[in-house]
């Protein structure tokens, strides 16, 4: 499996453990399943919450989760500012040559 396709697999668990209170139903224990809650836990993106009897996602976990839901941001190229004179600047900045007068 690739990162994308385990990142994508961690951040549904997320969103069942918000929903439900774990990865997956109680009965469940296939090793991918106990792996997942395992590294859930290990990186500080759900914990057991005592009062409620339940896992709960930590604030970490929370984030994680928003930044799972967003678009991939876009790459934007930069273009150089024409110099005042009109001039493109192709130049290395540092590289300016004096003209001749």
């Amino acid at each position: 499996m690739t990162t994308d396709a385990l990142e994508k697999k961690l951040i549904e668990a997320l969103k069942t453990v918000d929903a439900h209170g774990d990865v997956a139903p109680a009965h469940v224990h296939d090793p991918m399943t106990m792996l997942i809650r395992e590294n859930a836990i290990q990186a500080n993106l759900m914990r057991w919450d005592e009062d409620r009897g339940r896992y709960v996602l930590t604030g970490t976990g929370r984030r994680r989760v928003s930044a799972g839901s967003r678009a991939p941001g876009a790459v934007v190229a930069f273009r150089r500012r024409a110099a005042p004179n009109g001039d493109q600047g192709t130049a290395k900045p540092g590289s300016h040559k004096p003209q001749p007068e």
